[in-house]
């Protein structure tokens, strides 16, 4: 099974393919790089990698005014498949293969991206399978509740597989919102609250090198930033906050 054919198995067009797959070859890149590698004139691209983030497949950081493409980790064109609601057992096994050979072209420059930008439903849950994926202890503030609210099921069994993972989740409220919690029967988790958060439209996650910043709207915006140096000032700050807050 091609490379081609198994894109277009997971809703690729021939145009997003193309960019794709250029995105995996050239790691962070301008959207004129991406035109001269794929052969896609620039319009088509722009609207190809649209698709992609869309479908979280692809995400952009922004450096001096100027926007630069990654493709996202190719784990995640299973989870799209699995999106799709297909036949995802009878395909993964060839899927997998191929994906071992994506893996391998996928490059992120000659030095890692600062920050990336997710945008929607399926770039949060791109993030939230990076968290998995690191399998990290997760820190989390600000928290409104709005990842269960708006994610249901999936925000469920993510909790589940976390929880499986051994991965552990310390989540800090608003004391307004004890109430309004529900106590999961999800594994390896505390929660507690703290009586000067507000209630806010952005909910942070901390895990290993990485802070998420994520923004609630019609459609989620998440500023991922990978920096130890970030990382370490965020929980600092969260643990003084956790040590504050009450069970």
């Amino acid at each position: 099974m091609s490379t081609q054919s198994i894109l277009e198995q997971v809703g690729l067009t021939g145009n997003e393919t193309k960019v794709y797959l250029a995105l995996l070859d050239l790691g962070s890149a301008l959207a004129g790089e991406i035109t001269k590698k794929c052969g896609v004139n620039r319009t088509n691209v722009y609207d190809a990698l649209d698709r992609l983030m869309e479908k979280g497949l692809a995400s952009f950081v922004v450096q001096a005014n100027r926007k630069y493409f990654e493709a996202a980790p190719v784990n995640q064109i299973i989870h799209h498949l699995e999106e799709q609601e297909k036949e995802i057992n009878n395909k993964k096994e060839a899927v997998q293969g191929i994906l071992e050979n994506l893996s391998a072209r996928r490059k992120l420059g000659k030095q890692p991206l600062e920050a990336t930008i997710y945008k929607g439903k399926k770039g949060l849950r791109s993030v939230a399978e990076d968290v998995l994926q690191e399998g990290k202890e997760l820190l989390a503030f600000g928290a409104t509740g709005r990842f269960v609210e708006e994610f249901g099921h999936y925000a469920e069994q993510w909790h589940l597989r976390r929880g499986q993972l051994g991965i552990t989740a310390k989540i800090i409220f608003h004391e307004k919102t004890r109430e309004r919690r529900e106590h999961k029967e999800w594994k390896h988790i505390q929660m507690r609250f703290h009586p000067t958060i507000k209630e806010t439209p952005s909910t942070v996650w901390i895990y290993g090198e990485k802070v998420a910043i994520v923004v609630w709207g019609e459609q989620p915006l998440v500023t991922l930033i990978r920096s130890k140096q970030v990382a370490h000032s965020y929980k600092a700050f969260f643990d003084v906050m956790w040590k504050q807050a009450k069970v």
